[in-house]
């Protein structure tokens, strides 16, 4: 098989488009655009052969090696490829029916030195052996430079060849409506799962031999989780209400149709619950806390008997282990723990049942993870969204031969098959003028996720995150020239990337990374990346009078607010919880807040502004804020001057609130006349593979 294209240069030209392989940028004389890692390989291999016809399953064996064949994948990746080169009457990069593509192109080597080319025709090998002889050289002697590196590093745990294969991947459901979780009865038979649909979730159940499905619930409920209670021949599952979480039991007749519904119990205390699990005992296994969220520290797990009622804490919340997933092994003796420990690394301990011993099996890494048991119950399998990890109880790790560019979540093993749930999502970040009202237009679309966008104080520039490379990086995009700049690269492969806040002179970014801050320095041609050391948590939004920053203490429990000196590197407790409050500093640095329907001055601890409907979403401006209310079943943009209280619900003029009607649920900030929009295509539909031992 042809490798020409494993030894081009870094950088080449295709006509007036330069390559750089190693940034992963394609740019001309006004615009750069960064491409996916995996869009960048099909280039190379492209330009490797140019004018030479690629199959499809060449194209794929070559960049996506040791992966169950997609031609979905190679078409995809096509597509960008011709957008990125402006390809729109696809000449450059020629279908050619039933047998492939070809680059349609002299490739141009660029002299790294002076950036003068020099021209190549269709074997790049045949005119270069000297130049790739030297190429290969020096490649293989940096490669041998990092292999002694990382083998003399001390790493949180050692990559192996894993010995299952993972074959024949199968859809289970495809549907216009987006599957939230799912779990597949011990038997294999059947899958109950919960479905979110455009106004309302549903709980469905299916035979996965028969293919039919019906409704387990008639009942409109914000369902979270379900467990099936295989004892009682029934389905438990959890929803949440205002203030409360519900579990619930649904009884099954012999065709898995179901008979009767009951309430079994209800928290008043908490407002979030994890997956959870149910022994032969009637004990149930999960965990919760009251803020709303698995990010939070404030996690307890805890052990609920259905038929006595009585509960028991079996971990209570404390700053040295954060738990956020756990997993019944099948045999019901052990449950699988995955938290965060004090430094931030994502640890897997085992909790013996019968004597309630804990041990650590294991630290993988700062992301966050999913997890399940293997059937013989001597390693787990973990999902970071993207990649399958085999974690064996000996604490060793290998990497399965799978990887999605979708988003891979609650992955289940039944019966030698692998379950998972994929979604799908494309995001795009549009703009508009609040004094012309004009259509929103897209700004930032790469056919990924690009999301949480920030617009400096001088409304120039857009930073925004995106996995447009495959993981979540920060750019800064020109709004007027659309010229664009890789501000944080992320070179650990982290996936928890908050989103970026300016400073008041626009020289900075603060933003974080699996709880671990960072302020991104800004220069005309150049960035630096200065590392938070002293405090672990999510940036909020930079303090205009003081050299500080707000933040939400990630290394406690309580999720407190803090202000970080950046002189002093001292961290002061503002004494308020996070929990579901949307928070910001007015113009004299005072700390706000609103949830539900009240905005809070927490500097003074009065309330700015009570409204009897909820208030959706609050937008900081310098003397005062818009924000979002709903008012009878639709929404209006109203603004709040802190100069003028008396104004406080100051509707905005009928232009905008047509506007309003259609496009105020998408609106992400609104600075100066600036109006940022975030619009999002989303799917999410469980698969299945077969998991085959190798031999």
């Amino acid at each position: 098989m042809d490798s020409s294209y494993k030894n081009l240069p870094e950088k080449i030209s295709i006509n007036e488009f330069r390559v750089d392989f190693g940034t992963g940028q394609i740019s001309t004389d006004t615009k750069i655009e960064v491409i996916e890692p995996k869009v960048m390989d099909l280039l190379r291999v492209l330009c490797g052969a140019p004018k030479q016809v690629h199959s499809a399953e060449v194209l794929f064996e070559k960049v996506w090696p040791r992966s169950i064949y997609s031609p979905n994948s190679v078409r995809r990746n096509i597509a960008l490829l011709r957008q990125a080169l402006s390809d729109e009457d696809k000449t450059l990069i020629k279908t050619h029916p039933k047998r492939g593509y070809s680059l349609e192109a002299s490739i141009k080597l660029i002299d790294s030195a002076n950036e003068k080319t020099q021209q190549q025709d269709s074997s790049l090998e045949a005119e270069k052996p000297v130049l790739l002889q030297k190429k290969s050289l020096h490649l293989a002697l940096i490669f041998l430079i990092v292999c002694i590196v990382a083998v003399s590093s001390v790493g949180l745990f050692k990559p192996q060849k894993s010995n299952i294969q993972l074959l024949n991947l199968s859809p289970i459901t495809s549907s216009n409506d987006k599957e939230r979780y799912m779990q597949v009865s011990p038997n294999g038979r059947y899958m109950a799962y919960i479905q979110s649909g455009s106004s309302k979730r549903r709980l469905l159940l299916k035979n996965l031999v028969t293919q039919k499905e019906w409704p387990l619930s008639q009942k409109a409920k914000a369902y979270t989780y379900l467990a099936w209670d295989v004892h009682l021949n029934s389905i438990v599952y959890s929803s949440k209400e205002q203030n409360s979480i519900s579990f619930s039991r649904i009884l099954l007749d012999a065709q898995r149709k179901p008979v009767s519904e009951q309430i079994l119990f209800q928290r008043q205390d908490i407002t979030w619950n994890s997956v959870f699990f149910i022994d032969d005992k009637q004990n149930l296994y999960y965990l919760a806390n009251k803020n709303s969220s698995e990010h939070s520290r404030n996690v307890s797990l805890y052990k609920h008997n259905l038929n006595t009622g009585l509960s028991e804490v079996l971990l209570e919340p404390n700053d040295d282990y954060k738990p956020y997933k756990i997993s019944l092994s099948q045999s019901q003796s052990r449950l699988a723990i995955l938290g965060f420990n004090k430094a931030g690394i994502s640890e897997v301990k085992s909790l013996e049942l019968n004597s309630m011993r804990i041990t650590t099996i294991a630290e993988v890494d700062h992301n966050w993870h999913f997890l399940s048991w293997f059937e013989n119950e001597n390693a787990l399998l973990l999902s970071n969204g993207s990649q399958l990890k085999q974690l064996n109880l000996s604490g060793d790790i290998t990497t399965l031969d799978y990887k999605s560019y979708n988003f891979l979540v609650y992955p289940q093993i039944v019966k030698s098959k692998l379950y998972f749930i994929e979604a799908k999502s494309d995001q795009d970040i549009l703009k508009t003028d609040l004094h012309t009202l004009a259509e929103p237009v897209k700004v930032v679309d790469s056919n990924t996720v690009d999301m949480k966008p920030s617009l400096s104080p001088d409304s120039s520039s857009i930073a925004y995150i995106s996995l447009k490379n495959g993981l979540p990086q920060i750019f800064i995009r020109d709004t007027s020239t659309g010229q664009e700049r890789l501000v944080f690269q992320n070179k650990e492969n982290e996936y928890a990337l908050t989103q970026a806040f300016w400073d008041k002179q626009g020289n900075r970014l603060v933003s974080s990374i699996n709880n671990k801050p960072f302020i991104i320095h800004l220069e005309e041609t150049h960035h630096s990346l200065q590392w938070l050391d002293k405090i672990i948590g999510v940036p909020k939004a930079w303090y205009q009078y003081s050299e500080a920053i707000l933040f939400v203490d990630k290394g406690t429990h309580n999720d407190n607010l803090n202000r970080f000196d950046l002189i002093a590197e001292v961290s002061q407790n503002l004494h308020v919880e996070l929990a579901n409050k949307q928070v910001f500093l007015d113009n004299n640095d005072n700390l706000l807040s609103f949830e539900g329907s009240e905005i809070f001055n927490h500097s003074n601890n009065t309330s700015l502004l009570s409204y009897q409907d909820s208030i959706k979403r609050l937008y900081p401006q310098k003397d005062g804020f818009y924000y979002l209310k709903s008012q009878n079943q639709s929404s209006q943009l109203a603004y709040y001057r802190f100069q003028q209280p008396n104004k406080a619900n100051e509707i905005l003029n009928r232009d905008i609130q047509i506007f309003c009607a259609e496009f105020c649920n998408q609106i992400s900030e609104i600075k100066g006349n600036t109006i940022l929009l975030e619009v999002s295509k989303s799917s999410a539909d469980i698969l299945r593979l077969d998991l085959k031992k190798r031999n």
